[in-house]
């Protein structure tokens, strides 16, 4: 599993393109749903869902990509099967002087990080962690505020991820 942590800054090239081609068709909104379903799904099968011929298909994915619709495809491992049976989120308020960039070089750095996204409200950072046990969740938390320009963190244990149906249709 990889540590590498990005807190999500836009390219300005490809939100220009997205914009310049901001209107998707049904077609590619049809793509774009099935990968969202299974980003592994052949060009073979992908075609049939789109109704064009899978060069056709592969054209499209390749364009959606270009202009930065599609940012990437991952494999979802689950933590508890590596031995990371506690999940949770910490919340993060920076220093005063604590820049946000030197703040991501550090994460980069930290294991156990899955997840970071800059927020507003009273802290700056939301962090998803993967942990063995309450210790390591400890340890992990004391290692921000000694070591990486925290004042301040809030935690909340994550009991169980709830599996919402994206597409909006009610499971058969």
């Amino acid at each position: 599993m990889s540590n590498f942590v990005s807190l999500s800054r836009q390219n300005d090239r490809a939100t220009e393109q997205t914009e310049q081609n901001s209107v998707l068709d049904s077609c590619d909104r049809r793509i774009l749903s099935a990968l969202g379903d299974n980003s592994r799904i052949s060009y073979r099968k992908l075609a049939k869902i789109a109704n064009l011929s899978p060069n056709a298909t592969a054209e499209r994915v390749h364009r959606l990509q270009a202009v930065g619709v599609i940012l990437g495809f991952s494999t979802e491992i689950s933590p508890a099967a590596l031995g990371l049976g506690l999940q949770a989120f910490i919340d993060v308020k920076l220093q005063h002087g604590t820049s946000m960039e030197i703040f991501e070089r550090a994460l980069r750095k930290m294991p156990g990080v899955r997840e970071a996204t800059s927020v507003t409200g009273s802290f700056d950072v939301r962090l998803r962690v993967d942990c063995k046990d309450p210790t390591q969740l400890g340890a992990l938390i004391e290692q921000l505020r000694r070591q990486m320009g925290v004042q301040e963190t809030s935690s909340i244990v994550i009991c169980r991820d709830l599996q919402i149906n994206r597409d909006g249709k009610e499971d058969r």
